[in-house]
């Protein structure tokens, strides 16, 4: 048994005071050792760079000698104890979904941050204590006894289990075929919860009911609502946390951002928390986790999360419309897609995070990883003439591939299965190639009556000069540049500041406002890093709009394939 007591003095310092007591067993010398990352995030984030005052104790509390052997990992010399307890404090000031955060108000905890296992005790059961105040609800995955103690069957649970311990917790909960799903809302909000109990519902039952069975005994979703402006989700083995913000009534004013966020990580309880590639089985929480298949990870929970609220009619035609012309909008204003694959940006997680990185260099494993298994799904419901989608795909992989894992051979080669040569050229062009998405979406699309409409993009910036800018701190800086566009060509770099614009000092106002529809040129000033520059620019049409359109004329097969895919 593991037992981990969380405490406090000072919440405004956000400091979790934290003991990990353990038995020794006999043995000489015990390694504690701290994650470097956590699941759902492909990143190395060195959770230890947070941690001060470590110390170890025998169970007469006399001091134990230690040494740090890696940036993450202690080693206490016990041989002629029998118990050991570890203390250190936790430096908790990160409100996202991933993170952990302690004020006046709430005690947060994502335990892969902060909680240590003994190495080669990663399967012992844990539990939890915490010291709050009396008046203080739970809000967690875990199962908690009459006293508020957590349970975890081993160290993974534990891990895959965040709590928030707050007086002000609001909670509901629907059920499902027998299943409870719990509500947590920290933070100021009213949510019609009649309406969102509604709408969970349906999407709920359009996921399980293409599983069949829900993997776990009931699922919680724990919502950080911030009064400032948040969007993040991480999933759990049977939780998930959704951080939303930036006011009271986000429940109204971005509910459908919540509906897509919620069905997307609830899709993941079964898409990469129980179906987990060969790589991933188990966790190695001490270094990287390489794979490729991120973009089944993300990509295929991204595109089936907002399916699903189409299937369980909680979305209309048009609002997944919407939710596909992010995606491609996100991918056709990236020029990184010409550079490497989603396959490869897959694997490069672990390099530079999800951060832009370099300019142009990958693509998004969500983003085009989505419009992949969008593509894929279409050639399988035309191939099977309407029998058969990315949804048997999936199934199959949560059937046979739970013990073991799976590979990319084998996802490939299921799509491919059911959904002939056309998917597999999905896979060769798209997916581990940088081929146009263009024709094969246009192509996808025409089976179910949709267009790929090109229009011009309304920033006028970038439809007429090729560059895409945003305002940080009062100024315009350059984020993105066509690298066709005379902009390139003359030199303007991403990172650039722009001055003013045919001599019109900017302000914070869009940059809309200082270029005309009917200019045929303009002249910016621009800073760079060392002086300035005065750079001409001719018109041309750089970064189109391409959008999803119902097709006014369609036969009766597109009609009855888009049934099946909406069915």
């Amino acid at each position: 048994m593991i037992h981990y007591l969380f405490s406090y003095k000072k919440a405004y310092k956000h400091l979790i005071d934290i003991d990990l007591n353990v038995t020794t067993n006999g043995q000489k010398n015990l390694r504690f050792q701290l994650p470097a990352w956590r699941p759902g995030r492909y990143e190395l984030a060195d959770f230890a760079k947070n941690i001060q005052k470590w110390n170890a104790f025998d169970e007469n509390g006399n001091e134990l000698p230690f040494q740090k052997i890696t940036k993450d990992c202690w080693e206490v010399e016990c041989e002629n104890a029998s118990e050991v307890t570890v203390t250190y404090s936790y430096y908790a000031n990160i409100l996202d979904a991933g993170s952990s955060y302690l004020d006046e108000q709430q005690l947060y905890v994502n335990p892969v941050n902060c909680c240590m296992y003994v190495i080669g005790r990663e399967n012992s059961p844990c539990k939890v204590e915490l010291d709050i105040p009396s008046d203080y609800e739970i809000a967690c995955g875990m199962k908690a006894d009459d006293k508020g103690v957590l349970s975890a069957n081993n160290f993974d649970q534990l891990a895959e289990s965040p709590f928030i311990a707050s007086n002000s917790l609001i909670h509901d909960c629907y059920e499902l075929n027998g299943v409870t799903y719990h509500l947590w809302i920290q933070g100021e909000c009213n949510p019609d919860f009649k309406k969102v109990k509604t709408d969970f519902i349906a999407f709920s039952k359009a996921q399980v009911d293409c599983f069949k069975t829900l993997p776990v005994e009931e699922y919680h979703f724990l919502f950080q609502i911030t009064p400032y402006l948040s969007y993040h989700g991480v999933e759990h083995t049977n939780s998930t946390v959704i951080l939303m913000g930036d006011d009271k009534d986000v429940f109204e004013s971005k509910y459908d951002n919540i509906l897509g966020i919620c069905s997307h990580e609830l899709y993941h309880t079964w898409n990469i928390k129980a179906i987990r590639p060969k790589e991933m089985l188990p966790y190695d929480y001490t270094k990287e986790n390489y794979s490729k298949l991120g973009y089944v990870a993300e990509g295929v929970t991204t595109y089936m999360g907002d399916l699903m609220l189409k299937r369980g009619q909680v979305f209309n035609w048009e609002q997944f419309i919407k939710t596909q012309n992010e995606n491609l909008k996100r991918h056709y204003e990236n020029d990184g897609r010409h550079n490497l694959s989603v396959a490869d940006s897959a694997f490069d997680t672990w390099l530079d995070g999800y951060s832009l990185g370099i300019p142009n260099r990958k693509t998004s494993i969500y983003a085009d990883g989505a419009l992949c298994m969008l593509m894929i799904d279409l050639f399988i419901i035309e191939h099977s003439n309407g029998k058969h989608s990315l949804n048997e795909v999936m199934r199959e992989l949560y059937e046979n591939y739970l013990e073991s894992g799976y590979t990319e051979d084998d996802f490939q080669q299921l799509c491919v299965n059911y959904g002939g040569l056309k998917v597999s050229e999905v896979f060769n062009n798209h997916v581990y190639g940088t081929e146009d998405y263009t024709p094969t979406l246009e192509d996808a699309l025409s089976y179910v009556g949709f267009e790929l409409v090109k229009t011009k993009n309304p920033s006028l910036s970038a439809q007429k000069f090729g560059f895409i800018s945003i305002v940080q701190n009062g100024k315009h800086i350059i984020k993105k540049i066509q690298n066709t566009c005379e902009a390139d060509s003359k030199g303007i770099a991403v990172d650039d500041e722009i001055i003013s614009i045919n001599g019109k000092t900017l302000t914070d106002s869009k940059i809309n406002e200082f270029i005309k529809e009917e200019d045929e040129s303009i002249t910016l000033e621009i800073k760079k890093r060392f002086g300035t520059v005065s750079v001409e620019l001719k018109s041309g049409e750089f970064y189109p709009i391409y959008c999803l359109k119902i097709s006014e004329n369609t036969t009766e097969k597109q009609l009855i394939l888009r049934k099946v895919w909406a069915k």
